[in-house]
């Protein structure tokens, strides 16, 4: 029994069974399967992919400059100064937040242009476009 015992602690003897699966021997065919798909995915769709992305980094861009241009338009005046500073955040997470959301989407998400439409709706500077400025 002593010998039994030790036998189930060591893996001798293991290759010779057929009946034991080991994930080295599934490794190269997924593998293989998976530089198939990602040799052809990229040259299907990375032209108009990236003419889209870019579009929509225009946008974003666009965006944050509407965005400082609503800032120039509203000069903010607080009673506190911890009040101008959580308004001025505020202001600079209004700049950055078109640009973030473009990178967060293109990095996150595995198709980012819908994600990249709606960020463009989200984060409009819509009171300029609304045309509700002071």
């Amino acid at each position: 029994m002593p010998d039994d015992d030790r036998d189930a602690l060591t893996w001798e003897g293991d290759d010779a069974d057929e009946t034991l699966v080991t994930q080295d021997a599934q490794a190269p065919v997924a593998g293989a399967a998976t530089q198939a798909t990602a040799a052809d995915a990229p040259s299907e769709r990375v032209p108009g992919t990236r003419i889209v992305a870019v579009l929509f980094l225009l946008l974003a861009v666009a965006s944050s400059v509407g965005w400082i241009a609503v800032m120039l338009a509203n000069p903010a005046q607080q009673q506190t100064i911890l009040a101008l500073a959580m308004y001025q955040l505020g202001e600079l997470l209004a700049v950055l937040a078109p640009v973030g959301w473009w990178l967060a989407a293109r990095r996150l998400a595995p198709q980012p242009v819908p994600w990249w439409i709606a960020g463009v709706v989200v984060t409009a500077p819509w009171p300029l476009l609304v045309g509700v400025l002071a």
